[in-house]
């Protein structure tokens, strides 16, 4: 669709506050203005959501927008929002939904922002954070605008063949997704079959699985006793068989969309602020073909649900799309308790992550990781634990190789994940092995050594050596294990033989990633 650039429509043009050179087109205008003066009673069942989606229609100085962009993505939002209702519903959340700012029953509002730059700022790889600046700055100037920390931002087609659309971000980075518009995004082409169909629901279903993303979602698949009934997971490969054939939320997400800001009937000043949730303590069984997961924990902000993946390896990334997954409410006050049925997974093999994810009532999420591994089909449950750590009063860092400024070993004693040891990596690169050695500042029995990571693993400890020492000088090697790559949890390595001593030195021989330096945010010893 062609800019209008005469002067003489500019009292009709809506502009980003923070441009004026990328015009809306007029029709565009003459639109806005007739939804502005439109009247009557809105009978969307989330209407009266204190939170709304703030969603933008991100222009570039030299890309057009499309043609009837509002109708076509209006239709679009409209849908989900009543299949995310009837998902939740079915998990026992009630018709819970994003809530949306109404135009009137069959379209939204829709923030028309014209970009200051051309596309080449914006591109896929790293173009999110100068449009989200942009949207930012028109939010500041427009603060009755924005109606949540939840933004959709749609971005027209960087190319020039409406058969190959695509050149915008199109991905969800923390409360804020982006997709894209071309001319056939529209939900009637859903389902007609053909190059125009399939490509709609590549499109149409990619937004609203990046939208997940934007709600807090995250990747899983469907369990596997359900797939022939609730079809394809969302926020697995839904944006493949959206429109298609059946795609739903899984529990995990519906959890999730449970806590999230913009589904609550509620207002609070403290969404998404720091909370955490430990887990004090921990068991699993396998039994009657089930995995059992079980425990205690405390929490600096009420939780409503916890969840869990099975996540195989590799971990994280996108390869967490075939993660499955339970979501359970918690018993009594801090107690939970899951069984996740073996006929649920699709594969019996190789190594995997439980994740545990606590959702904070605020929208926070605390998650905590716990690798395990199948042998001969069977699970092997016995890393799934948390021991009781001694206490760390009194006990000091004597010696390490090395340390980022700001990230000195004694972090490791704290007890606070959000403080870690770091080695340098910023000017100096100072190559493996690294090392710190503790004085617990008596004779201790220790049974075991505990770890935890920060939440990046990137650089975390993967193969360590352990010594003891009765001086602090001396040191003998007595074991040597690889860590496992989870976050969150405290990872447990059990000596060949309960030990006496008073000093501790671990070793990084290498590091997760193969990177030069190592990290670590606890250190925890236990006797039992």
């Amino acid at each position: 669709m062609r800019k209008i650039l005469n002067l003489a429509v500019t009292a009709l043009v809506l502009v980003a506050a923070s441009c004026s050179k990328s015009l809306m087109p007029v029709d565009e205008a003459d639109q806005n203005s007739k939804l502005k003066a439109t009247t009557g009673t809105i009978s969307n069942e989330w209407r009266d959501n204190p939170y709304k989606l703030n969603v933008i229609y991100f222009v570039p100085n030299d890309v057009d927008s499309i043609p009837n962009f509002r109708k076509r993505i209006s239709r679009i939002l409209l849908d989900a929002q009543e299949m995310f209702a009837s998902n939740m519903n079915r998990e026992g959340f009630g018709r819970k939904s994003f809530g949306l700012d109404l135009v009137n029953d069959t379209l939204i509002n829709i923030h028309y922002i014209a970009g200051k730059s051309g596309k080449a700022t914006y591109p896929y790889s790293g173009g999110n954070g100068a449009v989200k600046s942009e949207v930012d700055s028109y939010f500041t100037q427009n603060p009755a605008a924005q109606k949540s920390v939840h933004n959709l931002i749609i971005i027209p087609t960087y190319n020039t063949d409406p058969a190959n659309p695509g050149g915008p971000p199109f991905y969800g980075t923390g409360t804020t997704c982006y997709a894209l518009d071309y001319a056939n995004l529209d939900a009637k082409n859903l389902g007609i079959g053909g190059d125009i169909g399939w490509k709609a629901t590549v499109w149409i279903g990619g937004m609203i699985h990046e939208l997940g993303h934007g709600l807090n979602a995250s990747h899983n698949r469907m369990n596997k006793t359900l797939a022939p009934t609730l079809g394809t997971a969302l926020m697995g490969s839904g944006n493949s068989t959206y429109g298609i054939s059946t795609t739903s939320l899984t529990a995990t997400t519906a959890a999730t969309f449970n806590n999230s800001q913009v589904f609550s009937t509620v207002t609070r000043s403290d969404w998404y602020a720091a909370a955490t949730a430990e887990i004090t303590s921990l068991t699993s069984s396998f039994s009657n073909n089930r995995i059992i997961v079980s425990g205690k924990f405390t929490t600096t902000k009420p939780v409503k649900d916890i969840v869990v993946w099975h996540d195989r390896e590799p971990f994280g990334g996108n390869n967490d799309y075939d993660a499955v997954q339970w979501a359970t409410k918690i018993i009594g006050q801090d107690s939970f308790r899951f069984e996740c049925p073996l006929a649920d997974f699709y594969d019996l093999t190789g190594n995997y992550e439980m994740r545990i994810g606590f959702m904070h009532e605020n929208g926070s999420r605390s998650t905590l990781g716990y690798a395990y591994s199948f042998v001969n089909n069977l699970p092997d449950l016995s890393k799934v634990v948390t021991h009781k750590l001694l206490p760390t009063t009194g006990w000091s860092v004597i010696a390490s190789d090395s340390a980022e400024p700001g990230a000195p070993a004694s972090n490791i004693l704290d007890m606070n994940r959000s403080t870690i040891w770091h080695t340098p990596w910023s000017s100096t690169q100072t190559p493996q092995p690294h090392y710190f050695s503790v004085n617990m500042s008596a004779l201790r029995t220790v049974k075991g050594i505990a770890f935890r990571n920060r939440d990046n693993l990137n650089g975390a400890m993967k193969d360590i050596k352990i010594y003891s020492s009765t001086n602090g000088t001396t040191w003998n090697q007595i074991k040597a294990t690889q860590l496992s790559k989870v976050s969150g949890s405290w990872i447990s390595v059990d000596l060949d033989a309960t030990l006496s001593t008073r000093y501790l030195k671990i070793e990084s021989t290498n590091s997760w990633g193969d990177f030069f330096y190592s990290h670590l945010a606890d250190f925890g010893v236990y006797s039992n």
